[in-house]
């Protein structure tokens, strides 16, 4: 239950290499003379290899234990537990019996470097007949260098590190494990998917961020496929690990679109092959960029002002020191150099000066960060350097960074001081690409923190009325609407039309309008000018759903130094329309006026089509907070329990809940001796993503509090049909069928999901829970794994759905 579903893809106990007849294919020979390779991380070393196949040619390449078939393999008693199966040579059979033979000797993993002529349908058909998991076809390989397990074709094998890369492109990864490589750069695991037919992106990052040797990701992608899940992924992964992501054009999406897709994940975006190079640099050591600006203390003009420029260009804040820093840099410069945003020091001043200087400015509240960028002089002595710039690191909790030119020793140099945890750049430009690169991380990290709904629920507005309206018109055949169409839509969800005008809180007339992306489904675009078509202005956009803090986001990016709750209000109230409306493909409202009373004047027009076949808010690439699953339950005469889903304000609520459950009730939801849950445990369990796990929290009103007294949740097991579940009850709650009621509501919640099956690991010294399952139909069976405890399995099947249903009816 703890291993992940796709473990034996990426971190394998042993691999079968299937080699087809020809003992010269250049394919082969490559994949195995990186496995057969020494590990480039001395603690380890991967030997586990059995040819299946012929034997290569090459005399380092054949002392490995080898097989005929698979079926030969199988006879022969061989374990194949945790067993990639690796092919990587042209086929000899077809597909179908290939896939077939792996399963037949307990192989549930390929990695397929090769091509094959099948239809990708034709291979998922197969792949679910025989209960099989494929990387590729097409595919580079996979790599886990701290186990020494290098399944692919790059020409550098990657050193271990805490950085995971995941390209959807060969090439691409090879060129970044060779860069990396160079400047002294690691991997926890190197992916390259190649053409994605079972194993998507978005299921690489859940297996990468449940990776404990995984501290950050890169990402080459080429295709998201499903948006909502890649997001939800993306979004999750981003919560505890940075992510950078570097895309092929924009994906089919409109460029501004992806960007704030990205924003809302927490996930920062690269649009070069460089940007992932300026990314790693951070993202393997820096520190959060403090309040406060960029200075950078050089000994060169030349290189200070081509920083200078680039974080013009990409709007990075440099300091400009007051009158107070600017005289205590004076004096410790004492004459040999100049002080500014690029403060810049005589080449030959000593290594002590350049350290005296950055310290003096740290120390300013103004200042949030440093960049020292050198050049390599005579004058300089490395070691000194080196020794000064990891003491500054050590003493300040500001970032230091540092960007030292050249090749030679200061190769050498730049890797020992990236080992220390200070981010190293060779060149000014990457330099600040770095440092932006976190400012957005954690702009991001904001904005992926925000689970707005649709405020159709809170402001009770008759989402069953508005849609009736439309498929009126739609039943006569119309598909567009007019102004006076869309009045009552605009009533509906609280949209105030003047009738006549007045004086507007703006300086110029905005433009709304919704459009659909061919990626990420509705947008909201914004812009001064009146009709975006003749806009002079930049127009911004977002994805619903909006709440303030995401509305305020897309108001500074659209109109800069602007301040207007009504605007909040109009773009909130937009956004419910969009996520309760799918059958709305385009809306414009020009020439908006925004007046004292919240009302509008503009001239409206949209586009219409049938869309009856979605679930709630399926047309939306990221899922509001899901507010159709609150309720009631009456416990009793006296106690009545709303039920919602978590929100991330909820984290004190969870603290004093688990402090204060009884030392058994614990033990047996944590199966663990913890007193109180950590930070990032609370984070964990109260931040997280809808459309792949949730969490159903018991609240009730004391002494004008809100108590939380249960909680039930689930979390998606990444196989896309199989979630694992947890439920605690208070102690003076239990034995009031709460227990009941929230599992109830689980299993409704996991099969409107598309979820089968729902396990759950129950220690077997825990009567009451086993005795509970059994009730609620779980089927028990001891965990082979550890036989001190049981798994818990249920199918999600539709009479369990309808029992559940009608239960819950009699309580609500």
């Amino acid at each position: 239950m703890t291993q992940h579903a796709l473990h034996t893809l990426f971190s394998p106990h042993s691999v079968i290499a299937l080699t087809g007849k020809n003992p010269n294919d250049p394919l082969m020979l490559a994949l195995l003379s990186h496995l057969c390779a020494p590990s480039t991380d001395k603690r380890k070393s991967f030997n586990k290899i059995t040819v299946v196949g012929c034997l290569p040619n090459g005399d380092n390449l054949t002392s490995y234990p080898h097989s005929e078939s698979l079926s030969a393999l199988s006879s022969q008693g061989s374990n194949t537990s945790d067993t990639l199966a690796i092919l990587c040579s042209q086929l000899d059979k077809s597909l179908e019996n290939t896939i077939k033979e792996c399963s037949e000797a307990g192989i549930n993993a390929l990695l397929m470097l090769t091509w094959v002529p099948d239809s990708p349908a034709h291979i998922q058909r197969l792949l679910r007949r025989y209960n099989m998991r494929l990387l590729g076809p097409n595919s580079f390989g996979v790599c886990t260098p701290s186990r020494g397990f290098n399944a692919w074709l790059g020409l550098t094998s990657p050193i271990s590190g805490r950085l995971a890369l995941l390209s959807q492109s060969g090439t691409i990864a090879s060129a970044v494990v060779d860069w990396a490589t160079w400047q002294g750069i690691g991997f926890s695991h190197v992916v390259a998917t190649g053409t994605p037919i079972d194993v998507m992106p978005h299921q690489v990052m859940d297996y990468l961020s449940n990776d404990f040797q995984t501290q950050s990701i890169l990402m080459y992608i080429q295709n998201v496929g499903n948006p909502t899940r890649f997001l939800s992924s993306l979004r999750s992964t981003s919560r505890s690990k940075p992510v950078a992501v570097v895309t092929e054009h924009s994906l089919g999406a409109d460029d501004r679109v992806l960007d704030a897709a990205l924003s809302r994940t927490g996930a920062v975006r690269g649009h070069r092959l460089n940007d992932l190079v300026a990314a790693a640099s951070v993202m393997t050591n820096a520190r959060r960029v403090q309040e406060g600006s960029l200075i950078i203390i050089g000994n060169g003009a030349g290189p200070g002002e081509l920083a200078a420029q680039k974080a013009q260009e990409l709007n990075v804040d440099l300091l400009t020191p007051s009158l107070e820093l600017q005289t205590r840099l004076e004096s410790v410069m004492d004459n040999r150099g100049s002080i500014g945003s690029v403060t810049t020091v005589w080449a030959s001043c000593p290594t002590d000066l350049f350290i005296d200087l950055a310290e003096t400015a740290l120390s300013d509240h103004h200042c949030g960060a440093v960049l020292l960028m050198l050049s390599p002089t005579a004058l300089i002595d490395l070691q000194s350097l080196q020794e000064q710039v990891v003491q500054l690191h050590k003493k300040q909790r500001k970032l230091v960074m540092v960007c030292l030119m050249g090749g030679g020793h200061i190769v050498d140099l730049r890797t020992r001081i990236n080992e220390a945890s200070i981010p190293t750049f060779r060149t000014p430009e990457t330099a600040i690409e770095g440092y932006q690169f976190l400012e957005l991380f954690q702009r991001n990290q904001k904005l992926a923190k925000q689970s707005p709904d649709s405020h159709a629920f809170r402001f009770q507005v008759d989402v069953n009325q508005a849609r009736q309206h439309i498929q009126e018109r739609l039943t006569q055949g119309m598909t567009d609407l007019s102004h006076r169409d869309l009045e009552h839509l605009f009533t509906l969800f609280h949209i105030a039309i003047s009738p006549s005008p007045q004086h507007s809180l703006l300086s110029t007339p905005i433009s709304l309008r919704v459009f659909q992306d061919a990626t990420f489904g509705p947008v909201i675009a914004l812009s001064f000018g009146g009709s975006h078509h003749s806009s002079k202005y930049v127009e911004a956009v977002g994805l619903p759903p909006l709440n303030t803090i995401l509305a305020k986001d897309l108001i500074a990016r659209a109109l800069p130094n602007t301040e207007c709750f009504e605007l909040e209000a109009l773009l909130r109230n937009l956004s419910s329309m969009v996520c309760e409306l799918p059958e709305l493909l385009e809306l414009h409202l020009m020439e908006v006026a925004i007046h004292e009373d919240g009302s509008i004047s503009t001239n409206a027009s949209a586009s219409i089509t049938p869309r009856p076949d979605l679930r709630r808010y399926e047309h939306l690439a990221i899922q509001p907070y899901p507010r159709q699953w609150l309720s009631e339950a009456k416990l009793n005469s006296t106690t009545t329990t709303t039920i919602r889903p978590v929100l991330p304000r909820d984290a004190w609520m969870m603290a004093e809940f688990v402090k204060n459950l009884s030392h058994e009730s614990r033990y047996f939801r944590f199966i663990a001796n913890i007193s109180e849950l950590t930070p990032k445990m609370l984070a964990n369990m109260t931040h997280i993503d809808y459309d792949r796990e949730m969490a159903l929290l018991a609240v009730i009103e004391q002494n004008n509090e809100s108590k939380l007294i249960g909680a039930a949740r689930y979390i998606d097991n990444f196989d896309d049909k199989s979630c694992e579940f947890a439920v605690v009850i208070g102690d003076d709650y239990q034995g009031l069928g709460l227990a009941s009621y929230l599992m109830r509501k689980l299993f409704i919640i996991a099969n409107d999901k598309g979820l089968r099956i729902m396990k759950g690991i129950v220690l077997s010294e825990n009567v009451h829970m086993i005795e509970f399952c059994k009730r609620l139909g779980f089927s028990i069976q001891r965990d082979p794994d550890d036989y001190s405890q049981v798994i818990a399995t249920v199918k999600l099947t539709d009479e369990l759905i309808e029992n559940s249903t009608n239960k819950l009816k009699k309580l609500d």
